[in-house]
């Protein structure tokens, strides 16, 4: 459901919108919570029919103040909301809803929205309805026109060298969003997001702890100490690994940097690398213009009759491409010649673009942030993507419905495709519309595969709360598996179904790399072998399975060399070093041995889509994540 003056999805478990704070409509306010009025230190619930606002004590807010009126104002509870009504005061009323003009009022009404700041005289009152937990907390929003920026404090933007690691005083950086989520697995989970570069973190309890406490004053002593007062725990690993991790994040200054400058030749290296595994060109900046569009007429499509209408041409479309089948045959475009084939080239670049913009306009329609868009090249074939991570502000079941919007959409182009091949008299009409309903329902099918990180994968993860599923499904079974099997360990129902998914996911894996070889060959292959002799030909041919291959190759190749280094570098130093290491290694205490905070797997998606043949949508990813 549709926020109705903002256009924002609202929830039906909350009587007001997230967004803009309108009342829900249909919502009976009586079956929630009652909101409050809050002022200072304040918070009076609205609990009655009727509340009365004065400077007297027989209303039920009393305000002493000399701008307030003895009988100011009263607040009457409706059957969808509530009511703030002036009753003649001398001063006057002034209402304030979120991202409106302010509004006076003299002997005169206004429904109160959510978060409305409420004027009576002089002293400012916030209405606000209270959020259970399931809903998650208000967003935190820290950045360069929320902070005081004096001469000291700007000087201080210049990393302070601490000469001991625990006097370090590290300070928040303006330019971050923070917000509780609602619970997962019995945790509570918050998301931290870097403003500047979009960079997301998903912090447990623990972390936020050291979080509001890294203000440029406390010292990481200081924290050890707090950190130890309040949870009974004296894990100087784990504080310091979140620090770090929010260092490396671009959200904390202040810490000394002991990584050594990168020679000009390194940085090449690593650019070069990074650009094998995953060749991107992105957009930045598509947000307002996505914004503009989407109040300006794309909220239509996330309306219940355009849902409707986009279900009934997928399933009659399927109706459709069935029939046609019957007298058509697949790439036969009737005659059409080459401009059948452009016809249906620019059918499948149009679908690419509404699968796209889709999902860009469903995370508009729960009020998130679109990052970036753009193409990328990874394992030598094309995609679109977009940059869906702010998301992870949103719940599990709006991740789902992000990721669904994409493939529904270009179901409903193939259907309305199949339904003009089943009725088209026009024999070229017809093959076209049957060839394009055919290509699009096998990119709908591939990208719904879960195995493959596209959108089915985003889905699944989301719907078994399981953000690094691929990640976990790869270690059981390439590590965890044979442990459990070497020790007669029986596995549980979640360890086979990890252990299922990650031996089909590998399988997909290579099978997904088999296509791209096969999708290139068939490109380029026979011009290659026409035009370039032996032994050339071998060398090309080796040359781009090893650039197409790579992002699978390299990882391995780099494990294997810094394997084989550690056991030089420990052939080297001597048995005697390496006993005394292991004597040090038994003997570290337990709170040594707590797991830091460390970067795990991306804790923001970007969903994309492909146009090369009938190639899939692919799923990247931004950000890092606490454990």
């Amino acid at each position: 459901m549709l926020c109705q003056a903002c256009h924002i999805r609202t929830r039906r478990d909350f009587p007001y919108c997230l967004r803009c704070g309108t009342a829900r409509k249909g919502a009976k306010v009586a079956q929630f919570d009652a909101p409050e009025l809050r002022w200072g230190d304040t918070t009076a619930s609205l609990t009655k029919p009727v509340t009365t606002i004065g400077r007297e004590p027989y209303n039920d807010i009393v305000l002493d103040d000399g701008s307030v009126s003895r009988h100011h104002a009263r607040i009457v509870r409706e059957a969808n909301g509530f009511r703030y009504e002036d009753l003649g005061s001398f001063n006057g009323s002034a209402v304030t809803h979120r991202g409106r003009a302010e509004m006076e009022l003299r002997s005169d009404s206004a429904v109160l929205s959510d978060e409305a700041v409420v004027h009576v005289g002089d002293v400012p009152l916030t209405f606000a309805q209270p959020r259970a937990t399931h809903i998650g907390a208000r967003t935190q929003l820290r950045g360069t026109e929320h902070t005081m920026l004096g001469t000291k404090q700007a000087a201080d933007d210049e990393a302070t060298t601490a000469t001991e690691p625990l006097n370090a005083t590290p300070r928040r950086r303006s330019g971050w969003a923070l917000k509780r989520m609602p619970d997962h697995q019995g945790e509570q989970v918050w998301i931290l997001r870097n403003t500047r570069t979009n960079a997301y973190l998903s912090l447990d309890e623990k972390d936020v702890f050291v979080w509001d406490r890294l203000d440029g004053e406390t010292s990481i002593r200081d924290l050890l100490f707090a950190y130890l007062d309040h949870y009974g725990e004296l894990a100087l690993p784990r504080i310091e690994g979140s620090v770090r991790t929010f260092a490396d994040a671009g959200l904390v200054r202040g810490l000394s940097d002991t990584a050594p400058e990168l020679t000009p030749w390194r940085r090449f290296t690593q650019a070069v690398i990074k650009n094998l595994i995953r060749v991107e060109v992105s957009i930045r900046g598509l947000d307002p213009l996505l914004e503009r569009a989407y109040h300006a007429f794309a909220w239509r499509m996330f309306t219940p009759f355009a849902v409707f209408v986009v279900w009934a041409l997928t399933l009659g479309g399927l109706w459709g491409f069935w029939k046609a089948g019957e007298h058509r045959a697949l790439f036969d475009v009737g005659g059409a010649g080459w401009i059948g084939g452009a016809v249906v080239v620019a059918g499948y670049v149009l679908a690419t673009t509404l699968h796209e913009l889709a999902h860009a306009f469903a995370v508009k329609s729960y009020g998130r942030r679109v990052n970036r868009g753009g193409f990328l090249l990874m394992m030598g074939m094309p995609f679109a993507f977009v940059d869906t991570s702010d998301m992870w502000f949103g719940t599990s079941y709006s991740r789902i419905v992000v990721a669904v919007c994409g493939p529904l959409a270009t179901t409903g182009i193939a259907g309305a495709a199949g339904l003009v091949a089943a009725f088209s008299p026009d024999p070229r009409v017809g093959g076209v519309a049957y060839t394009l309903a055919f290509g699009l329902y096998f990119n709908t099918l591939y990208n719904l595969i879960p195995l493959v990180p596209l959108d089915g994968y985003q889905a699944l993860a989301d719907a078994l709360r399981t953000p690094r599923l691929k990640e976990e499904a790869k270690d059981y079974f390439t590590h965890e598996l044979w442990s459990d099997v070497k020790a007669r360990r029986r596995p549980g129902a979640k360890q086979l179904g990890l252990a299922v998914f990650g031996a089909l996911s590998m399988v997909c894996l290579w099978a997904m790399l088999g296509l791209s070889a096969l999708t290139w060959n068939s490109r380029v292959g026979a011009f290659a072998r026409e035009e370039i002799p032996q032994p050339f030909l071998t060398v090309l041919i080796a040359i781009v399975l090893a650039l197409v291959f790579f992002p699978v190759w390299y990882p391995r190749a780099r494990s294997l060399a810094h394997r084989w280094r550690r056991r030089r570098e420990a052939r080297a130093t001597g048995p005697d070093v390496a006993d005394q290491a292991a004597s040090r290694g038994n003997t570290t205490s337990a709170e040594d041995r707590s797991t830091p905070a460390s970067t795990g797997s991306p804790a923001a998606t970007a969903s994309s889509s492909t146009w090369s043949n009938v190639v899939p949508q692919d799923s990247g990813a931004n950000g890092k994540s606490l454990p």
